[in-house]
C-alpha cells in the first residue's frame, strides 16, 4: 500500500470517529445500545428526559422482582441486531428510526423504533421512544 493510500485511510477513519461529541446521532446510538441490546434500562435512563425517562421507570419497577431472582438480560441470550435510519425532523426535535432485530433460539423477530430526542439544558437526550410491536418487512 503507498503512502498516499494509507495517508487516504487515516484521514477517512478519522473523520468517521469525529462525530461530535454528544451529537444526537452518539446519543441515540448509546440509548439503543444500552436498551435495545443490554437491555439495560437504568444505563439507558442516561440518556433520557421528560416521557422516555418516565417509561423507562416503570418498566425498572416491573422488571424488579424478575431482577431479584437472577434472570437478568445476559440470562436471555438473544442476539440483538439494530441498524439505524436516517435522521429526520419534527419541529425542534431529531429523530431517528432503528431496525431491531432479536435473534432467541433460532426465531428472529423484527421491530421498529421510533427514537425522538431533543435538546435539554444544553445536552440531547431521548425523550420519546416509539416501539411498533409488529414485525418489520423483510428487507
Amino acid at each position: 500500500m503507498s503512502r498516499r493510500s494509507v495517508c487516504a485511510l487515516v484521514l477517512g477513519l478519522t473523520l468517521l470517529g469525529c462525530a461530535e461529541e454528544g451529537a444526537p446521532e452518539q446519543v441515540a446510538d448509546a440509548f439503543a445500545e444500552a436498551y435495545f441490546r443490554r437491555m439495560d434500562q437504568e444505563g439507558a435512563k442516561a440518556f433520557t428526559a421528560l416521557g422516555a425517562s418516565a417509561m423507562l421507570d416503570t418498566e425498572l419497577a416491573e422488571v424488579t422482582a424478575l431482577r431479584k431472582d437472577g434472570y437478568t438480560p445476559a440470562v436471555a441470550g438473544a442476539e440483538v441486531r439494530i441498524q439505524r435510519g436516517e435522521r429526520g425532523a419534527r419541529e425542534h426535535r431529531v429523530r431517528f428510526p432503528y431496525e431491531i432485530t432479536i435473534v432467541n433460539d433460532g426465531v428472529s423477530t423484527r421491530k421498529v423504533a421510533d427514537i425522538e430526542l431533543t435538546q435539554i439544558e444544553g445536552a440531547w437526550k431521548v425523550v420519546r421512544i416509539g416501539l411498533d410491536h409488529a414485525p418489520a418487512p423483510a428487507p
